[in-house]
């Protein structure tokens, strides 16, 4: 379920309504902020007016790379079939690309070709945390719609209604969450580590809760850091990491900045 960004339902529910879809859009932002679970709400609104419908989607097909792999040529020809056939329900043949990094050259241009040339009924959306992550060409192309993080209110008032939670524990994950609904989610989810040695992504998400509520703008950099190197440690997570190795990079970065 979608939360925090009903004034984005709103405009797509409008723009179905009244037939204006474009043929693709870029949703980028934040990692973590909800845009992918968007876009299958998206495809959900195009099948069957059931928001909450729970049978698989039948004339959407998605593409969830690892993002430590990458989309090749073969997933684009099997996508271009797909959206050359006619909707079997629904109003248009949705194509959902997550992790648009992921994309080689040739799989960008060939999708840059189906756009160029679109099928009447497809809609492909691209879900990246940046618009770097695509080539200037495909780019310009796309509609851009840009997804802001939330207030930690924000997050609080989603995990209250969604997940029945007291007031206290909400404001805590919220707190955590860096204005990352799917962040909170995750952090709502998961199980506490036995030790922080074999959990990194414990060990980080740990130090920068504590370093942002020590003081926001001393340490701005060091957080900003910190959650690049958290990103890329999720987006690598597949390959073995050496632990000790991580940590004592991250634990260079803090003297250099006077942290510890």
């Amino acid at each position: 379920m979608i939360w925090g960004y009903d004034d984005k339902i709103i405009f797509f529910k409008k723009l179905i309504a009244e037939n204006k879809l474009a043929q693709a859009y870029l949703l980028y932002g934040e990692p973590e902020i909800g845009k992918f679970t968007f876009a299958k709400q998206i495809a959900v609104l195009l099948e069957t007016t059931d928001e909450n419908f729970e049978r698989p989607l039948i004339d959407t097909l998605i593409f969830d790379i690892p993002e430590s792999e990458t989309l090749g040529i073969d997933k684009i020809l099997e996508a271009e079939n797909f959206l050359y056939q006619k909707p079997l329900i629904g109003k248009r043949k949705t194509l959902i690309i997550n992790n648009a990094h992921t994309l080689t050259k040739e799989s960008q241009a060939a999708l840059l070709k189906i756009i160029e040339e679109p099928p009447e009924k497809a809609l492909i959306f691209f879900i990246g945390n940046d618009q770097r992550d695509l080539l200037e060409t495909l780019l310009s192309r796309l509609e851009k719609i840009y997804f802001p993080t939330l207030s930690s209110l924000k997050i609080q008032e989603g995990l209250m209604n969604l997940y029945h939670m007291s007031k206290e524990k909400a404001s805590q994950i919220a707190q955590k969450s860096f204005g990352r609904m799917g962040r909170a989610i995750n952090l709502l989810n998961k199980k506490t580590s036995a030790s922080s040695e074999e959990d990194i992504e414990n060990y980080l998400s740990n130090l920068i809760f504590k370093l942002y509520s020590q003081n926001l703008q001393k340490n701005y950099f060091l957080l900003k850091f910190l959650l690049e190197k958290e990103m890329l440690i999720k987006r690598y997570k597949r390959y073995n990491l050496n632990i000790k190795l991580q940590k004592k990079a991250i634990d260079l970065m803090l003297k250099k900045y006077g942290a510890i």
